[in-house]
């Protein structure tokens, strides 16, 4: 039975919504650890990261760890047609929130694509070759296709998908690499 990308994306979300608190945590925390070792994070000055919902991988530690260590932060901010641009954050930024809900910076200096190192792109299911199922809007797949730095995905475990679990579209774009937790 083949199931659509909506359909895959709910699916996805409550295995998310489910997962035990305490394995989520140490999973995550795992995880976190294993990116502040990659290359991609390493050479990264600059870095574009997503203020994370509460069934996502929380992206505040990133946050924090990238801000102590000197690193430069960038948010997205939404635009009309389903674009989006990517926002310095800092002690001083104000933050609206979305018609998504979502936290993003009032005002602050924006990012060209070509001034951001790397890229942690969210979404709700990933394969190990870098296809990614986000949240159905577009907006980083518009965006990637200006974007030519690194791109790397954090992956639990319950959000590695099959190749094959869904057909890409002509637009979506796969991510540079899925950073996930090694099989035990």
């Amino acid at each position: 039975m083949t199931y659509s990308k909506k359909e895959l994306r709910q699916a996805y979300i409550a295995r998310l919504q489910q997962l035990d608190l305490n394995t989520r945590l140490s999973e995550e925390k795992r995880l976190v650890s294993m990116l502040f070792n990659q290359p991609e994070w390493m050479s990264a000055k600059t870095i574009g990261l997503t203020l994370s919902q509460s069934f996502e991988i929380d992206t505040a530690p990133i946050l924090l760890h990238a801000r102590h260590e000197g690193r430069t932060v960038v948010v997205p901010r939404t635009l009309p047609k389903r674009q989006m641009e990517f926002v310095e954050i800092n002690e001083e930024t104000n933050f609206d929130e979305s018609s998504f809900g979502i936290l993003e910076p009032h005002d602050g200096r924006v990012y060209a694509p070509d001034e951001i190192d790397l890229m942690v792109v969210p979404g709700v299911a990933f394969t190990k070759d870098g296809q990614r199922l986000g949240f159905g809007g577009g907006y980083y797949d518009r965006y990637l296709s200006k974007y030519h730095g690194k791109t790397i995905a954090l992956a639990l475990p319950t959000q590695l998908a099959d190749a094959g679990e869904w057909t890409p579209d002509e637009h979506d774009l796969a991510v540079d690499r899925v950073l996930t937790l090694p099989e035990c």
